[in-house]
């Protein structure tokens, strides 16, 4: 691969990560602590190209010296950049997540802190999972939650309700799912759904490999939103 293509492609893919950062589908492969670190990196990458492609002009390494090169290898690692770029990669859904977070070993109980105040506080599911698994002062009894999250199958007939949650990328990405019975109306897979209800005592257990059961009271579709990773 000559200079000038290495320089084009280390600009290029500066400017994409940007763009992708612009867009705000970064979203879509990372958590969205990173993006500063993304615009670093961007920044970055540009700085070195532009002061590469000075340096040669200077040098004059870009002078043709009389021999042929076969470049075009090294313009196909422009591919990635332009897909990056310019086609709309969809965030991970339940197909494409690590199946459930899930297990049958007994887990370590541990103190939470009090739910938030209110007649139905809003609790990340993932958290609703960990409460319900671990939590030695049972916060969950008794307490009307609100929960976010899209409508999975499941084999006992009232959907399932799922969010896909990832620690730093997509690469790590697990599906954590709840079960849902009681007042839950007719929703297609994979319908986002604001729900209210109660979290079932006792149904967090190696018998349902700690995946809890939410009588649900209320349910209201929403629309998907932009960020669809849970944390």
């Amino acid at each position: 691969m000559s200079r000038e293509t290495q320089n084009v492609v280390l600009l290029l893919l500066g400017i994409g990560t940007g763009v992708i950062v612009v867009k705000g589908t970064y979203l879509h492969f990372v958590k969205a602590g990173l993006g500063p670190w993304l615009i670093a990196a961007a920044a970055g990458l540009i700085a070195l190209a532009v002061l590469a492609i000075v340096r040669d002009v200077r040098n004059g390494a870009a002078r043709a010296d009389g021999h042929s090169h076969r470049t075009w290898p090294g313009w196909l690692l422009l591919l990635p950049v332009a897909l990056m770029v310019f086609v709309a990669v969809p965030p991970l859904g339940a197909g494409g997540a690590t199946p459930e977070m899930a297990g049958t070993a007994a887990p370590h109980l541990r103190p939470f802190p009090p739910l938030p105040p209110g007649p139905a506080p809003t609790v990340a599911l993932p958290e609703v999972l960990m409460r319900a698994a671990t939590d030695s002062t049972s916060s969950l009894d008794g307490r009307t939650i609100t929960v976010t999250g899209f409508t999975l199958p499941s084999a006992s007939g009232p959907p399932d309700l799922g969010r896909v949650v990832i620690v730093c990328c997509a690469a790590d990405a697990q599906l954590a799912r709840i079960h849902l019975t009681g007042a839950i109306g007719a929703y297609p897979d994979d319908s986002w759904l604001r729900v209210e209800g109660r979290v079932l005592p006792g149904t967090s257990s190696p018998a349902t490999s700690f995946v809890p059961t939410m009588d649900v009271i209320a349910t209201t579709r929403i629309d998907k939103p932009a960020n669809t990773y849970a944390y």
